[in-house]
């Protein structure tokens, strides 16, 4: 009879049904942390069977602000040579220029814009930017031509011009009658409750509104 002792930790037996085994201790892999990929760490490759073109000149510097506000594929060069399609109109310009609507102006998927602080003073509101070739496309659409639109520009210009004139005119003929009148009328003179520091009593004229004093000879 073997006379060697062993001891068993009886809470880390296993029953088999054929015997009882010691579980052996389990080993867990350290877990693994997702590695953080900073944007700047991403390599750009200049293939230009991958990556997009200006449009204008081929070059692969595009505009990011042109390409992620406005989708379109441009380079800063071409944006400054260029500016009949890719300058930035404020709303207001964007209006008188192309004879747009605040509805028409705030709908997003017609036009995408660029928000930003407002350049004259900080509690105004944001400046609302918008890329011309986007309203210029709109216009010839609601206008069928960019002649049409300069037709309806002139139009509303001559008519706010007559507009104005008419206001001008009408102002000017009424003072004419009014001058004319002072000069031409005969005086209708009436009473009034007032006299003068003399004891006058004073006479209104009911036509042009004259004051005359008028003594009582007694």
């Amino acid at each position: 009879m073997s006379s060697n002792y062993y001891e068993y930790n009886l809470t880390t037996m296993q029953d088999t049904k054929g015997g009882f085994l010691e579980e052996e201790p389990k080993h867990e892999s350290p877990k693994k942390k997702r590695r953080v990929i900073d944007v700047n760490d991403i390599p750009y490759n200049p293939d230009p069977e991958e990556c997009p073109l200006c449009v204008e000149c081929g070059s692969l510097d595009l505009d990011m602000i042109y390409l992620k506000l406005f989708k379109v594929y441009v380079c800063k060069s071409c944006v400054e040579a260029v500016p009949d399609k890719y300058s930035l109109l404020t709303k207001t310009e964007a209006k008188d220029d192309h004879l747009l609507t605040d509805s028409e102006l705030r709908d997003r998927a017609l036009f995408p814009v660029w928000e930003k602080p407002n350049s004259h003073k900080s509690s105004w509101n944001n400046m609302l930017l918008y890329l011309r070739m986007h309203l210029e496309k709109f216009a010839i659409e609601k206008w069928g031509s960019l002649e049409n639109l300069d037709k309806e520009f002139e139009r509303r210009v001559d008519e706010k011009q007559l507009r104005r004139r008419t206001r001008v005119e009408e102002w000017e003929k009424r003072r004419r009658e009014k001058l004319k009148l002072q000069a031409e009328h005969e005086h209708q003179f009436e009473g009034t409750a007032g006299t003068s520091d003399g004891g006058a009593t004073e006479q209104k004229c009911v036509v042009c509104g004259i004051v005359v004093e008028v003594e009582e000879l007694f």
